[in-house]
């Protein structure tokens, strides 16, 4: 990064500087905004561009903690880790009741059922045991709804008939589970709502920790990814909330952040399976889930691979898909899935916790102090998952509060306007979301993209609407255009030479011919 030009008296001090957009660093944003603190967020590309929008869209009850291959053998080698894994569960608890309690928050409740085979992958009583430490660990409001089913039962349930091995099958049990309607709204809510507060927001900002200065306040270089424009601005504490690129942002002596890739398919499912889950292991030891997304799409995944490249240039590859169609084929032979059936898929990197001991990474969330590594007042954050996103900005907040002490001064409020067309999403995503180019309104503000690809004539809709909001000229608008549907292709298409039988939402089957129907979302 060049060297910002600003001289001392120019430059902007804040108590707090946010460096990461995601569900945890806006998260922190808005508590800090709400607490008086004087907070800038810097995010190099956009809202929930990271793990944020690419997750499982599954709020967790936290079960998933306790999924190991051995879980009294393993509580009893590693009585740290089990008890980690328990404050995670109870945590997802905790966020359990608090989000699907909250209208604001968009969440689907659905019955998520787990088989049980003689062969594994794991017994009966492990569920039960792990159900019933849920409920003692979190509260009991809304309820898990433990139902457990015996063979007969789970063989005539509407996925249960369609599940492997159906004379080893020894019944399900099933749980109340929440999916996230749109997790990446989160994020934008939660910044909106800061801004209202007095933060700073700074997208397409790239961020750089450089050294303190005279008084103590951190130089942080700011670059203008589109422009190229520097300035420099000083910070009371910085929290490094970039999740998968939390080692980017300076050189703190330790590594952070351990990736792994997880990617996920969507297809059509017989009816039934709406408000309907599946969870399970893979054959690789991990957890695996088709949950519904609307009224007839499903996805399965994740899968969970080392990922070591650019977590920008993430997308689902031929192998991924071949491992996601496997599985999903021997969970379900019954539904006798082809690579045909695949519409979209979509991937994400997840920013666990780096530990030597662990090659996978440490799932728990760590909160870093980098006083240790002369970064006093300095604070990174790992392994954040979705669900518990609120409960890490009330965490973060009380770490700045025990740093530096109370807001230096108040934060200056920006007075909210209605504005001129605020109920059409789209126009809002730039007026009062800053979206900044098409992929942030279809995919992060209004959510188009899970409905479906969006088709080119929707795409070139939008775009004219928009154009005069963004300054765009009528070749600008269509170049706009292009690497939008370049982009969806490369982050929501199957690989190239894999043969789909994909439709846009533009693309309605009104022949006769027996190709794959696709409701309009237009």
């Amino acid at each position: 990064m060049k060297q910002a030009t600003h001289r001392a008296d120019e430059q902007e001090t804040y108590d707090v500087v946010v460096i990461g957009g995601g569900v945890n660093g806006t998260a922190a944003l808005r508590e800090l905004a709400r607490a008086g603190y004087r907070t800038l967020l810097a995010e190099i590309d956009d809202f929930a561009s990271g793990a944020s929008g690419r997750s499982s869209r599954m709020l967790h009850c936290g079960l998933r903690y306790f999924e190991t291959e051995h879980p009294v053998w393993d509580a009893v080698r590693h009585p740290l880790r089990f008890a980690r894994a328990a404050d995670m569960a109870r945590q997802a608890m905790l966020a359990r009741t608090e989000l699907a309690a909250d209208e604001t928050v968009a969440t689907r409740a659905i019955e998520l059922s787990f088989p049980v085979w003689t062969d594994g992958p794991y017994p009966r009583w492990q569920l039960d045991l792990g159900i019933r430490l849920l409920g003692l660990l979190g509260p009991s409001d809304p309820p898990l709804d433990r139902r457990v089913r015996n063979a007969e039962e789970a063989r005539h349930h509407p996925i249960g008939k369609h599940l492997r091995d159906q004379d080893s099958l020894r019944g399900m049990v099933s749980v109340r589970e929440y999916l996230f309607g749109a997790p990446e709204r989160l994020c934008v809510d939660n910044a909106v709502d800061a801004e209202a507060h007095g933060a700073d927001i700074c997208l397409q900002t790239r961020a750089e920790i450089r050294e303190r200065d005279a008084v103590s306040l951190w130089r942080v270089a700011l670059e203008d990814v589109a422009t190229g424009e520097f300035r420099e601005v000083r910070a009371r504490t910085v929290l490094n909330m970039a999740g998968t690129w939390a080692d980017d942002v300076g050189s703190f002596g330790k590594r952070l952040v351990r990736g792994t890739k997880g990617a996920h398919i969507i297809i059509r499912l017989p009816a039934g399976y709406a408000n309907r889950g599946i969870a399970t292991l893979h054959r690789r030891g991990y957890p695996f889930y088709g949950l519904p997304l609307g009224a007839d799409r499903y996805y399965f995944g994740p899968t969970e691979t080392l990922f070591n490249g650019d977590a920008h240039d993430i997308r689902v590859d031929a192998e991924d898909l071949e491992f996601l169609i496997g599985e999903t084929n021997h969970l379900l032979p019954g539904l006798n899935l082809k690579r045909s059936d695949i519409e979209q898929c979509w991937a994400g990197v997840r920013p666990l916790t780096h530990d030597p001991d662990r090659p996978m990474g440490a799932r728990e969330r760590t909160v870093h102090d980098l006083g240790d590594n002369e970064f006093d007042n300095v604070l990174a954050m790992t392994a954040g998952p979705v669900m518990s996103h609120r409960s890490a900005g009330r965490e973060m907040l009380a770490r700045v509060r025990a740093k530096i002490g109370s807001p230096q001064r108040a934060a200056v409020r920006t007075p909210q306007e209605p504005g001129e067309n605020q109920a059409d999403a789209e126009v809002r995503a730039v007026t009062n979301e800053h979206a900044h180019d098409l992929h942030g309104v279809l995919v992060q503000r209004t959510g188009a993209v899970w409905e479906g690809l969006v088709g080119p004539e929707r795409v070139a809709r939008t775009a004219d609407k928009l154009a005069p909001l963004f300054g765009w000229d009528a070749e600008r608008t269509q170049r706009e255009v292009t690497a939008f549907l370049a982009r969806q292709e490369r982050e929501f298409g199957p690989p190239d030479g894999v043969d789909t039988k994909r439709q846009t939402p533009d693309q309605i089957d009104n022949d006769n011919t027996g190709q794959h129907h696709q409701r309009s979302s237009t």
